[in-house]
């Protein structure tokens, strides 16, 4: 399954994703600034905002096409518009606060 990487991601977050949510990830989708954990060699899309949109909006407009893209989202920092917009689109969500 496709799933959206946000934050720090650890391969100890991804086994326990696995465990406690479902989510086998056969690749990543990110923002940019969240990269997938040290030695994956599974495919990585980058979604960066476009620098068209008006500021206020990019950063949503960037949300909503990685839910599209994605299938499940992976969380280890706090943003809970992605977390409500995953949920809203029944994405598998695992949240971690760290």
């Amino acid at each position: 399954m496709r799933v959206i990487l946000h934050g720090p991601v650890t391969t100890d977050h991804l086994a326990d994703a696995e465990l406690m949510a479902g989510i086998t990830p056969t690749s990543f989708v990110t923002n940019g600034m969240s990269h997938p954990p040290r030695g994956s060699r599974l495919p990585v899309e980058v979604m960066e905002p476009c620098m068209k949109q008006p500021a206020e909006t990019r950063i949503r407009a960037r949300e909503y096409s990685m839910v599209q893209a994605a299938d499940a989202l992976i969380c280890v920092d706090y943003n809970p518009g992605l977390v409500s917009l995953a949920r809203h689109y029944d994405l598998l969500v695992y949240e971690v606060s760290e």
